[in-house]
């Protein structure tokens, strides 16, 4: 299997000492200490929720191009936060691996506080990001506003789609072989990806998300379009999507206020290929959790 097919498969699977300055419009752009290391977040803007970004594996939001366009987008109309996850970008790595999503939880939750953002939280989050956000809301419910999920990897995910691959057969396809193997692999190797991210108990955390009652659900999910694995046959391609394009709708069941909104054209990679989406759904987030406050 080729490198981006890999990618594209994982992709989609007190006060603190700070560096930096906070303003009257609450620009900050620093290095928080959680105890020991330091997380590094960067907010502009002002209003409630605050929107809290969580990328997809190995992306520091803070530093990159497409996520801030967007938030550059998103600042007029409400606060913003870019987080780095341990030990990509501007925050320092973590003391111990492997990592799983609960750990990136505790770290965001540390973080935030360290920075004095009170919450509660719109959480975007794209990718493994989502898969992270939805542990966050269920670890901090009260800190917790809505979520925004971007082509959100989902708890089922590995499961399903070595459901559609099915079993090893004589004379299959070489790019389902190959995918089999990595999903297979990357479940149980945590060194298989950069963040060393342990991905079975990640995936066994976001399942203890079952409700957020009537908290706001945008699940902004990529075209039908999109094939993960190159090379594959499109018969395989759309069965592959078909179950993905299920699990997008399966995040409807979080809260009795969900929406989903599907990209015409754009692929996993939403923010980089299709930003103003993503832009419109944050908004909608913002805008539908307002909604319901006093």
């Amino acid at each position: 299997m080729n490198r981006l097919a890999s990618v594209a498969i994982l992709a989609a699977l007190s006060f603190g000492a700070w560096s930096g300055g906070a303003h009257a419009d609450d620009t900050l752009d620093g290095r928080f200490d959680i105890g020991g290391r330091s997380i590094k977040l960067k907010c502009e803007g002002s209003g409630t929720p605050v929107v809290v970004v969580d990328a997809g594996l190995g992306t520091a939001p803070a530093e990159d191009p497409g996520w801030l366009g967007i938030a550059a987008k998103v600042a007029p109309v409400t606060r913003v936060c870019l987080y780095d996850r341990a030990g990509v970008g501007g925050s320092d790595p973590a003391k111990t691996r492997p990592r799983s999503s609960k750990d990136a939880a505790e770290d965001l939750h540390a973080a935030l506080k360290a920075a004095h953002v009170p919450g509660p939280y719109l959480l975007v989050g794209h990718s493994i990001g989502g898969l992270h956000a939805q542990v966050f809301a269920s670890m901090y419910p009260d800190d917790t506003a809505g979520l925004v999920l971007v082509s959100s990897t989902h708890p089922d995910q590995s499961s399903a789609w070595l459901s559609a691959l099915g079993p090893a057969k004589p004379g299959e396809e070489k790019a389902v072989t190959e995918a089999r193997t990595f999903i297979s692999t990357v479940q149980t190797d945590p060194t298989k990806n950069e963040e060393g991210l342990d991905i079975t108990p990640s995936l066994a955390q976001a399942k203890q998300l079952k409700s957020l009652g009537a908290k706001p659900v945008i699940v902004a999910t990529h075209s039908p379009r999109f094939r993960m694995v190159p090379g594959l046959s499109e018969p395989m391609s759309i069965k592959l999507e078909d179950a993905t394009q299920r699990l997008q709708k399966q995040f409807l069941t979080l809260s009795s206020n969900a929406h989903q909104n599907i990209a015409a054209t754009a692929g996993h990679g939403l923010p980089h290929e299709d930003p103003a989406f993503v832009v419109a759904n944050t908004l909608q987030g913002v805008k539908a959790v307002r909604a319901q406050s006093p």
